[in-house]
């Protein structure tokens, strides 16, 4: 009589030409239950409480998935540059240091502009990286 062993106790080291994953998927847990299902003695089927167990551990990786995905997702819409949320700085007027001479520069803000995702401020005719700011006033004409 063969035994169907628990579901912890298969590897989930994968056969095809995919890099092996450590992680066991909602797709992977599937084949391992239907595996289980199909290779089971009919004399001594699954107990009704280890087919609810998995049938909740699947659920709960489903959740536990798809709020990996959802977090994924906020964390890169908060990461990415807004212009819109520099628009307040426009007209205002900065101090920054220029990285050339070292110097402190003042002028007004025109212009914004995103380059290989870093923010720059046009001040006349320059493109001043937002992190070179080092104090913000109101435009005093």
């Amino acid at each position: 009589m063969t035994t169907i062993q628990p579901i912890q106790a298969y590897s989930t080291k994968q056969t095809t030409s995919q890099l092996p994953s450590k992680e066991l998927g909602k797709e992977q847990f599937l084949k391992v239950l239907v595996a289980q299902l199909q290779h089971q003695d009919m004399t001594q089927p699954m107990n009704d409480g280890e087919m609810i167990t998995q049938m909740a551990q699947l659920s709960v990786l489903e959740q536990l998935s798809n709020l990996n995905s959802s977090i994924s997702s906020f964390v890169l819409a908060a990461n990415e540059k807004d212009l819109s949320q520099y628009s307040g700085m426009l007209e205002k007027q900065v101090t920054w240091v220029d990285p050339l001479t070292n110097q402190s520069e003042t002028g007004v803000i025109s212009g914004i502009s995103l380059k290989n995702n870093q923010v720059y401020f046009k001040i006349d005719d320059q493109e001043i990286l937002s992190s070179a700011i080092i104090s913000v006033e109101l435009n005093q004409e």
